[in-house]
């Protein structure tokens, strides 16, 4: 029904990934996460509506954007929430920093896995905060939790928070249960509250499921701050609107209490609040679920295209979201040039694996949501480049 092969040429329309170096007007962008389609036609649809109007004064959210997104998480994952639970924050990095500031203070330690998505961490150190790494292992077939490290750093940097980015960005793992129950344990023993960062979650392959911090367990439910947007599943960067669900009581007061004092409700965007409604009240259903498809037949490109031509660029494939989190350590190529090396080599843009702390030398990571036109020229170019 979606037509994911059409799009429009983003490197003359101020698109951030696409931007052109200096003297080139040929590079293909495959860095900062953000998806090269058009949005659900519901989107549109919901704008014009908005657009007829032509009025923009203050104005509360209508009961339609709650049933939306009620609805949304009743429909996926079985979660039941209640209105009051909600609240929407512009951007889910100002949501992380809000709620560390609101479940931590100066000086105390924060804790997240690594390699980390930068962000993360300046959002920690903007609240005051050390930054805990805890590093995550690789077993040969995927990126797995490393819970004794967890545990020990825990018990020795006493972290008042723990921000649970999942799915993992950049690895792509989708956390099980039982992961997520191990770690809301540790968290409880210890009174760590969890910053839940969902992002990421919208776009999940293989049949595996997504479960919302809310949607683990009681004990998850009594600590967790739940932070997700639909920017990525839908391409809404532009409009950027966290969804925030908070269900423990005392918890929630001390969340809406932060939110009061910045005035956060006067700041709501119609335009995103509508264009959040038309993709969570089921109308655009049936769009994400194409949307997973095509970029799923991009993600095993990825994989199979090396695989054939002997690129020795090797990494699982993301369970979830679209990047490729690749390790480039066999190229032999130098941490601080493997992003300059693909850029002016290959002339495709990539983000450089240690933008995300330590853990991430040797990788690139690579935004696949471009036509599928768009990722055989790339991975043509960078074959050429190596030589293949």
């Amino acid at each position: 029904m979606y037509d994911f092969d059409r799009t429009l040429d983003h490197r003359t329309d101020g698109s951030l990934r696409w931007k052109q170096p200096a003297g080139r007007a040929d590079v293909i962008g495959m860095g900062t996460a953000d998806l090269d389609y058009f949005c659900p036609p519901a989107v549109q649809e919901a704008f014009r509506r908005i657009v007829e109007e032509n009025t923009y004064n203050y104005r509360a959210k209508p009961d339609s954007y709650y049933q939306a997104v009620l609805g949304w998480y009743r429909r996926m994952y079985g979660l039941d929430l209640a209105p009051e639970m909600l609240s929407a924050v512009p951007g889910t990095i100002l949501a992380v920093y809000l709620a560390l500031r609101v479940v931590t203070c100066p000086g105390a330690s924060v804790i997240a896995q690594s390699p980390y998505f930068g962000p993360v961490k300046s959002a920690a150190e903007a609240a005051g905060c050390t930054f805990i790494p805890n590093p995550m292992r690789f077993d040969g077939e995927r990126f797995v939790l490393d819970l004794a490290d967890f545990e020990e750093k825990v018990r020795t940097h006493r972290p008042m928070a723990f921000v649970l980015v999942n799915p993992h960005n950049p690895t792509g793992r989708v956390f099980t249960r039982q992961e997520l129950e191990s770690l809301v344990e540790i968290c409880l023993r210890y009174d760590v509250k969890i910053v839940s960062d969902e992002v990421h979650s919208l776009v999940v392959y293989d049949g595996l499921h997504h479960i919302p911090a809310l949607a683990v367990s009681e004990a998850a439910r009594a600590v967790s701050i739940q932070i997700v947007s639909a920017s990525k599943g839908f391409n809404l960067m532009g409009l950027p609107q966290a969804i925030v669900a908070v269900a423990e009581p005392t918890l929630l007061a001390r969340w809406k209490r932060a939110l009061d004092d910045r005035d956060m409700d006067y700041g709501a965007n119609p335009f995103a609040t509508a264009a959040l409604t038309a993709c969570l009240d089921g109308s655009s259903d049936a769009w994400l679920r194409e949307l997973t498809a095509y970029l799923d037949g991009n993600r095993r490109r990825i994989a199979a295209f090396f695989a054939e031509r002997g690129i020795p660029i090797t990494g699982p494939l993301p369970e979830a979201s679209f990047v490729y989190w690749g390790n480039c350590s066999a190229l032999g190529i130098p941490d601080a040039q493997i992003p300059s090396f693909f850029l002016e080599k290959a002339g495709v843009a990539v983000n450089g694996g240690t933008h995300y702390g330590p853990d991430g030398s040797g990788y690139v990571r690579m935004n696949f949501a471009v036509t599928r036109a768009h990722l055989e020229e790339a991975l043509e170019r960078i074959a050429a480049a190596l030589g293949r």
